[in-house]
């Protein structure tokens, strides 16, 4: 462990990757008032251009990253692509995302076959922040959609996850590492404004947690892609659901 200008000069190509990662950061801030507005001054499909963008950038960054990572010496296990070493830690991780996985197909069943839960869905989703830039609306967009949670899944578990915990803990104890990566994340999703940061603390948390443990970034990557998919599951079904959920409202008042 060293302090941060301590390696910045011998560690070249690790500087490149974190300017890519900051730049990839600042632009997402800067866009993000022009990109709201252009959705909301749009007809159907508007999110596809957005869609397009995101799964366009978070594989080129994702990629270059990684071959800087490579370039500097070190391997892919060592930014958490492999299994991981195993033992109690890891079958926990493993353990904590095999329960989320089944949390999350109860939430879809129960919103399927139950207006009461899709009802308190759509309070939650009220209450979740401004997510105009990520929810789905039209079929295309829904089928769009879950490319977009696949590569949420995969790069950006490796960038927030790997990567940066990686680079963290070059200057920081590792628990301190996990905790700059963490927020950097949350801070990631600022467009959902602060009740959408909030609301995905938990899940930032217990994909720390799971990468922390088992040392390997499969569990994240699969927790990760389900949660976006069962959100975007979720979406799909309260829309569905919507005109009739309305109509029987009255009935039941």
């Amino acid at each position: 462990m060293s302090a941060i200008y301590d390696w910045i000069p011998t560690e070249p190509y690790l500087a490149a990757a974190l300017v890519g990662m900051a730049v990839f950061l600042v632009l997402g801030w800067w866009r993000e008032p022009r990109i709201k507005a252009r959705i909301r001054a749009g007809g159907e499909d508007a999110r596809l251009p957005v869609y397009n963008s995101v799964m366009l950038h978070l594989w080129a960054l994702s990629g270059l990253v990684l071959a800087l990572w490579l370039l500097s010496g070190r391997n892919l296990a060592d930014i958490g692509l492999q299994a991981g070493p195993g033992g109690w830690p890891g079958w926990l991780a493993w353990g904590i995302t095999a329960a989320g996985i089944a949390y999350l197909i109860f939430s879809l069943v129960s919103a399927s076959l139950s207006r009461k839960s899709r009802i308190d869905l759509r309070r939650q989703i009220a209450e979740s922040g401004d997510l105009d830039m990520i929810r789905p609306e039209s079929a295309a967009e829904f089928r769009r959609f879950n490319w977009v949670a696949v590569t949420a899944g995969v790069t950006e578990e490796i960038l927030f996850r790997g990567f940066l915990i990686a680079i963290f803990a070059l200057f920081l104890p590792l628990w301190a590492a996990a905790i700059a990566a963490l927020a950097l994340f949350v801070l990631g999703h600022s467009y959902q404004g602060p009740a959408g940061m909030l609301r995905i603390l938990p899940i930032s948390i217990i994909l720390t947690m799971t990468y922390v443990l088992s040392g390997s970034l499969w569990p994240g990557i699969i927790l990760h892609a389900f949660v976006d998919l069962a959100g975007g599951g979720l979406f799909q079904i309260t829309a569905k659901f919507d005109a009739a959920d309305r109509e029987a409202e009255p009935a039941e008042a």
